[in-house]
This record gives structure tokens, C-alpha cells and sequence, in this order.
């Protein structure tokens, strides 16, 4: 998503690096002919930063010899996904128009910020604004990705943002071309997602009680919040955007709490419920992996499509 380099890039493999505090996670994926992607690849370390580091520099150092380009993905914490009405402007002024539209809605002075976009679809009705998303990532979190990625590899051609690596696995499952609802779940909240094809059309955040979703047995607060923000985001899909109904809805990662969740969710909503598996997205010969929320990631980061460059 948000690209500061300028280099030729690779359009039929990808390598995606997902951190978090408690470790990283690599995964490689090739796209073939037919242009269904495959997991060549998909590795986990856990330990903290300076294990981390030198992690990457040994996963990234070694010649991979098919000259594949490199994608990091951002932690949450370090930008905002905010929807903003789309600037009527020529495209290439697009970025400086929304940048101004920002310094009221980030909490960081503007020019600390570097900004991205992505559209979404217009409206049905031509007197509703049309919208689009906008991506305020902080600076200094950029120049700190930058600096660890580049101490491994100098192949880092992407940082990219979760939102849109979920949406390129969303995007391959069976469900994507009639639409689906995709729910990303966390500790104390979810990401719910409407997507058809290869387009987000609305993306919000469901908060969820304090008490969060750590405990084993704790859905009850979680199934209210949740089965009203799916109403909602039907509703809005349907009435906004004048499409037919959603019927499918795909709970990620395909964890224990997603199938708690997908279990107390079956009598709140009459959508046909699954949680994600996904090798459902993609062809894999290695099953050593599991789906994890960083495997996840990073799956979905080397699904990216470039085009290459001359």
C-alpha cells in the first residue's frame, strides 16, 4: 500500500514479513498461470526484537535467486484507516487534497504523516458523496520498518496495512463473487469487512465489552455487538450500494474463538456461517503451517498483485 521505492518488481512471487511483539512470521506465494496463488513457503519464530532481527536476516539473507519482492505489514497501532469524501481533484492530486482533509482527524501534527488511498465503489445514487479510504500512518513508525527491513533484504518494496492483506484473502474465497462479510476477530474488538470481488465496500471496527475475548468461555457480549454491527453493515450494503443480500459470512482466524463465536452467532443471524480455512484461497503443498493470526497476515500480504515494472 504505501510504496516509497521506485524498483522493478516481480509479478509472480511475493514474500510478506509479519512482526508483533511476540515474534515474526514469513510466508512466500507464487501465483501460476491461472492466477490462484500457492504458499511456497511459510515460517514462524517466536522471541523478542533482537531475536527477531536476526530472524530476518537470516530468512531474508540467503539468495533466493527468483528476484521476488519483499512486503512488510504495518502493526495497527501505527496508523488510521479513515473514510473520507473523495476529493475532486485530477488523480494525481489526490494524495495532497486528503492530505489537507486529514490534519483534523489524526491526533499528530500532518506533515508527520504519510498518506496512502484506496477506493471504494460509488454510491448508487448519484447525490451521495462518493467516499474513499485514506491510510495516516505515522512517519517515524514507516522510517522504523524501513531501517529493520532493509538491514535483512534490500528487496522491501511494499508496506502494506492488514486491512488489505485480509481483503486479498477474502477476495480468493469461493463466497467473494456474489460477496461476503469477513470478520477479523482481536482480543477486544473485530474488524468486519463487506466484500465482493476484489472491493472492500465498507470496513468497521466492533468494540467489544471490557472484559475483551481472552477468556475461553466469554461470546455473550460479543454475539450482541457483533450481530448488530452484521445487521448494520447489511443494511448499509444493501440500501447504499443497491446490491442483493449477503448470504455468507467468514469468521478469521479459524481459531477456537472464531468457532465459539461462529457457534453462538447460528442463532442470531440466518447468514450461512464459516470459519476461515485457508486453503479455501489458496493451493499449498506444505501443511506444515498453521493458519494463525500472523501466518494470516502474511499469507495475505504475499497475495499481493503487482505489475511489473519496465
Amino acid at each position: 500500500m504505501l510504496n516509497p521505492f521506485r524498483r522493478k518488481q516481480a509479478a509472480a512471487k511475493r514474500t510478506a514479513i509479519v512482526c508483533t511483539q511476540s515474534g515474526c512470521t514469513m510466508a512466500t506465494v507464487s501465483t501460476g498461470p491461472a492466477g490462484r496463488p500457492a504458499v511456497d513457503v511459510c515460517v514462524s519464530f517466536t522471541g523478542g526484537a533482537a531475536e527477531q532481527r536476526a530472524a530476518l536476516s537470516s530468512w531474508l539473507g540467503q539468495d533466493r535467486g527468483d528476484g521476488s519482492a519483499i512486503s512488510c505489514v504495518l502493526d495497527p497501532d501505527d496508523y488510521q484507516m479513515l473514510l473520507v469524501e473523495a476529493p475532486d481533484v485530477l488523480p494525481a492530486e489526490i494524495k495532497a487534497a486528503v492530505r489537507w482533509r486529514l490534519k483534523d482527524l489524526i491526533d499528530y501534527p500532518v506533515a508527520d504523516a504519510v498518506i496512502d488511498v484506496f477506493p471504494i465503489p460509488e454510491p448508487a445514487r448519484r447525490s451521495s458523496a462518493k467516499m474513499m479510504y485514506a491510510i495516516a500512518a505515522r512517519r517515524h513508525a514507516i522510517e522504523q520498518q524501513v531501517a529493520v527491513m532493509r538491514g535483512a533484504s534490500a528487496a522491501l518494496d511494499v508496506i502494506d496495512i492488514p486491512e488489505l492483506a485480509l481483503r486479498n484473502v477474502a477476495a480468493k474465497l469461493p463466497e467473494a463473487a456474489q460477496g461476503l462479510i469477513f470478520l477479523w476477530v482481536n482480543d477486544d474488538s473485530a474488524q468486519l469487512f463487506v466484500i465482493k470481488g476484489e472491493m472492500i465496500y465498507l470496513s468497521r471496527q466492533v468494540s467489544f465489552p471490557a472484559e475483551g475475548f481472552a477468556a475461553p468461555d466469554s461470546t455473550d457480549g460479543h454475539v450482541e455487538a457483533v450481530s448488530l454491527e452484521l445487521q448494520r453493515s447489511m443494511d448499509y450494503f444493501e440500501s447504499h450500494y443497491e446490491q442483493a443480500p449477503i448470504a455468507h459470512l467468514v469468521i478469521a482466524p479459524g481459531d477456537e474463538r472464531a468457532r465459539r463465536l461462529q457457534a453462538a452467532l447460528a442463532d442470531q443471524t440466518s447468514l450461512d456461517i464459516q470459519t476461515l480455512d485457508l486453503r479455501r484461497a489458496v493451493d499449498t503443498a506444505d501443511a506444515s503451517w498453521s493458519a494463525d493470526r500472523r501466518s494470516v497476515l502474511a499469507i495475505g500480504a504475499a497475495m499481493r498483485q503487482t505489475p511489473r515494472r519496465a
